[in-house]
């Protein structure tokens, strides 16, 4: 929680500026403020959710982000969204040539791929998207706003610089 706001609820914020239809995508829900769609596995991949949401989906574009990420802002998403003209696949940030997949645009046509290497067991997302030649924007300048907060600790760290 910052300021009293769930993470998930902080990043929909942000979408509502930018995007129409938002979903949150797991195991359960974690905010009222959303509609909500179960994993089709119980397999724990991120695979998992991108799959169930590009299956629900009738939208070309759709963008896909974890939970862990709740400084977004609508300039990441919309920075990212106008790369995504012209291109159907997918369009993924980077940050000092790091490249982060588990926030970017996901184009209906990757479904299909990420099905396949379901079905063979392979969960890794770069074996997916790699090959798939994806679209990577620098945004370095956004370092702050793509961070990523996996423990308490981390996130006190930021509020209290």
């Amino acid at each position: 929680m910052i300021n009293a706001a769930s993470f998930i609820d902080k990043i929909l914020k942000h979408f509502k500026v930018i995007l129409f239809n938002t979903y949150s995508v797991g195991e359960k829900p974690y905010s009222g403020k959303m509609k909500f769609l179960p994993d089709f596995s119980d397999c724990q991949a991120v695979m998992v959710g991108i799959i169930t949401e590009l299956r629900h989906t009738s939208s070309p574009w759709n963008f896909i982000i974890s939970v862990d990420k709740p400084y977004i802002t609508s300039d990441v998403i919309g920075t990212l969204k106008k790369e995504a003209v012209g291109r159907d696949n997918i369009v993924i940030p980077s940050i000092n040539r790091r490249i982060f997949h588990l926030y970017g645009f996901y184009h209906q046509n990757c479904l299909i791929h990420f099905e396949k290497a379901f079905s063979v067991d392979n969960y890794t997302l770069t074996d997916v998207i790699s090959p798939l030649n994806p679209e990577v924007v620098d945004l370095s300048h956004f370092s702050m706003e793509l961070t990523k907060f996996n423990t308490q600790k981390q996130l006190l760290q930021v509020i209290n610089n």
